[in-house]
């Protein structure tokens, strides 16, 4: 039987990619094929190990390759993508072996971060269709506290066999169809950014991502388009050296409310549930722009802020202390002073109805998005992710102040049309049934 190999775009750390029914069984000839004279070792979790782990030790010792002892971590209590278990895991890492990574995205951040560190090649076996980060390459790790993404090498070969995908918990496959669907904004947000000249669109990455994106988010059901719509993004990811072809404010969004600690009936909430909720709102952002002309809304334009105004604003916007130093530092690299905002804006309006039209182009109308979501078992409503009317609103401008990239936030904020967006979104987000 040959091995369902999909291709993988030349010239990245991912040398090849399984995606197929019975997909496990394959498992020893790629190992052979792309890691030859190693030896497996598996990193996996109580749950991972029953998914998948087990099954491919079994495998590899009936074709004679002599696995190493496992190396298990316990199913309770959920494990957390700390750099410290990653440079454990580096240090105990077995001489001229193959690390194997059976799990989803905690358990291959660790193994990635751990490969990385020893400047090893490594193997992810995904146990569930639920991130884009599979292909990425960096880890999203806490670091002494702080959440980070570490640079590291994306894996060297990567398996995910659909049955396997099926049953993992419902949840996790909804988490990964929200991220996907995020590609759909974080383009829209890169759009913005090449109309105004800031940030080019890679015309390679786009077609990588988004020509494909409609077909693989049309049944929010079907795990094997999914999954290889999120394996293309770590793919852009490797490709451009940044997140930006995967992600724009909707992730933001999501960013701030994990520094904030977002928990609902005691649970972190999951990346892609939040990232979702984010989508819907910056559709609504962006659909702010679709709608309306400069000249409708330059009556609602705020003045420009002063430096020490700027300053105030943000102080207080930060006023939790729960998202360290570098948020303040960003948004003042981002200021600009009111002479200068005068003549962003004239950029902008002159910019104004191209914008409009590819954005439509590239949005999916909210209710339709909406729909999407819910047919996938996604929350659609803040409340759902345990978010306060108050948490909610205050996440918009926040999130403008803790990446360089620009985003639909920028635009607004820069054109002082912000504060009349987010009463949009409000009205939108708080009345949707």
């Amino acid at each position: 039987m040959s091995m369902p190999l999909i291709p993988v775009p030349e010239g990245l750390q991912t040398g090849a990619f399984l995606l197929g029914r019975n997909a496990l069984q394959s498992v020893p000839e790629l190992l052979k094929t792309y890691f030859p004279g190693k030896v497996p070792w598996i990193i996996a979790d109580g749950n991972t190990w029953k998914a998948a782990g087990k099954r491919v030790y079994d495998l590899l010792a009936a074709a004679g390759m002599a696995p190493l002892k496992p190396h298990l971590f316990p199913a309770e209590p959920r494990l957390h993508p700390d750099y410290a278990i990653s440079q454990e895991l580096a240090r105990i890492m077995p001489e001229n072996c193959v690390p194997v990574a059976a799990g989803s995205g905690v358990i291959n951040d660790l193994v990635k971060c751990a490969a990385g560190i020893n400047k090893v090649r490594y193997c992810c076996v995904a146990t569930a269709c639920s991130v884009d980060g599979y292909t990425s390459n960096g880890g999203a790790m806490t670091v002494e506290g702080s959440k980070k993404t570490v640079p590291c090498p994306a894996p060297y070969a990567i398996c995910a066999d659909v049955e396997v995908l099926e049953e993992a918990p419902p949840p996790m496959f909804a988490s990964g169809y929200a991220d996907l669907l995020a590609k759909i904004t974080g383009g829209a947000d890169w759009i913005i950014a090449d109309t105004l000249g800031f940030e080019p669109i890679r015309e390679d990455i786009w077609q990588l991502i988004q020509v494909p994106l409609r077909k693989q988010i049309a049944d929010p059901s079907d795990m094997g388009p999914v999954f290889n719509g999120l394996a293309s993004s770590g793919y852009g990811m490797q490709m451009y050296h940044d997140s930006r072809p995967a992600s724009g404010a909707e992730h933001m969004f999501s960013h701030i409310w994990e520094m904030e600690g977002l928990t609902f009936h005691g649970e972190d909430v999951s990346h892609g549930f939040k990232v979702g909720i984010g989508t819907l709102t910056s559709t609504l952002l962006q659909e702010y722009i679709v709608h309306h002309d400069p000249g409708q809304l330059r009556p609602l334009m705020a003045d420009p802020a002063s430096e020490t105004e700027r300053r105030r604003e943000i102080e207080t916007l930060l006023a939790r202390n729960c998202y360290g130093a570098g948020p303040a530092e960003t948004a003042m690299k981002k200021y600009l002073n009111p002479e200068q905002t005068v003549e962003r804006r004239q950029l902008i309006v002159s910019r104004w109805p191209l914008l409009q039209e590819r954005l439509r182009k590239q949005l999916l109308p909210f209710d339709e998005l909406r729909a999407l979501l819910i047919r996938a078992n996604c929350p659609v409503t803040p409340a759902e992710i345990g978010l306060s009317r108050e948490q909610y609103l205050h996440a918009i401008p926040t999130a403008q102040l803790i990446r360089v990239r620009y985003t639909v936030l920028d635009l607004l904020y820069e054109c002082g049309l912000l504060p009349d967006a987010c009463r949009h979104v409000e009205k939108h987000m708080f009345t949707a049934s």
